[in-house]
């Protein structure tokens, strides 16, 4: 008799210790949404991100060099978890201090195929992720002079009323519609591209 209860006992610790790793598998599947994106935060659920690929130490430090003549390829991401029915537009700037490089003549914004490109009546290059996609584009920047002092590469607007240091959420914005919001990174906003003969 002792050991057919001590049996039963056994079985039944088995068949509770299943039913804990069994509720606790439907717990985590039902708690991970599709998308974690936004954290189950209806106000996120058309925010994106987009910045520079490469990070450096989170600085803005990163420095690129091209040579005169050649094109030079800056790779930028836009972090998106979901497909949707429109395209999203971000903007970059290439921006130069007080004396530095000329536009056209120290060097040209190109597009893939080294077609010259100009920016909006805002001095922004725009770029288009079709239907909200994630992935990784280039920005290209060709070279005419060698000589040129430093050009910075922004995914804010440098000339903007706000402070880029600033850490809320509207010193971030890249570019806001009806339909969806872009920020950039605070900590990766800038690239500094150095020309060399």
């Amino acid at each position: 008799m002792f050991l057919v209860i001590l049996n039963y006992n056994i079985m039944h610790m088995k068949n509770i210790k299943l039913f804990f790793v069994f509720l606790t598998i439907s717990f985590c599947m039902a708690g991970c949404e599709d998308d974690a994106w936004g954290n189950g935060d209806p106000a996120m659920e058309h925010v994106y991100y987009f910045g520079f690929e490469d990070w450096g130490s989170n600085n803005n430090q990163v420095k690129f060099s091209v040579v005169e003549g050649e094109i030079l390829s800056i790779p930028v991401q836009f972090h998106s978890e979901r497909s949707r029915t429109y395209d999203v537009v971000v903007f970059y700037y290439a921006a130069s201090t007080e004396g530095g490089p000329v536009r056209g003549t120290d060097y040209q914004i190109v597009d893939e195929n080294g077609t010259e490109l100009s920016p909006n009546a805002n001095g922004a290059f725009q770029m288009v992720w079709p239907k909200a996609e994630k992935g990784v584009k280039n920005i290209y920047v060709k070279a005419l002079n060698g000589d040129a002092p430093d050009l910075v590469v922004w995914t804010f607007d440098p000339n903007s009323e706000i402070p880029i240091s600033n850490q809320d959420v509207a010193s971030t914005v890249n570019n806001k519609t009806g339909d969806y919001e872009v920020r950039a990174f605070s900590q990766n906003h800038r690239v500094t591209v150095e020309f060399e003969n």
